[in-house]
């Protein structure tokens, strides 16, 4: 089982993102571990994320994929579930060089630019969707 941690910068306002938001999380457990931690904002190199997980920065500049290989990529960055994951979203300012410096990975969830809630949820669905593919699930199709 995977070990994912996300941390976002800002709470989500009271809404529909913020209900599917819980739908996605709740969907999520019986596929990973979670762990959301929210920040005011991204200070420093390394903003909460444990030394030995696989940093991921959300940004329009990384890397795109589809959600099979999306799911597979899971796989491998997590050695086969036996490292975790942490996944950073940021707020309006982005990323500082040094943060950027810091991670893993740049992943792109699209090369349009969205608000910082669009992007949790986007990811919080993508996660689900890996789940179910990496369960043999036929959700994704």
């Amino acid at each position: 089982m995977l070990t994912i941690t996300i941390i976002q910068v800002g709470k989500m306002r009271n809404g529909p993102l913020l209900e599917l938001a819980r739908d996605l999380h709740k969907r999520l457990t019986p596929y990973a571990r979670m762990e959301i931690r929210i920040v005011k904002e991204l200070t420093g190199s390394h903003p909460l994320w444990r030394d030995d997980s696989i940093k991921i920065l959300l940004s329009e500049k990384g890397k795109t994929t589809d959600s099979v290989a999306f799911a597979r990529t899971l796989i491998t960055w997590s050695d086969h579930g036996q490292r975790p994951l942490t996944f950073v979203v940021a707020g309006p300012h982005g990323f500082t060089k040094d943060l950027i410096a810091h991670a893993d990975h740049l992943l792109s969830l699209s090369p349009m630019t969205f608000t910082h809630e669009m992007a949790y949820v986007i990811l919080l669905e993508q996660l689900y969707r890996a789940g179910t593919i990496l369960a043999g699930k036929t959700y994704h199709y």
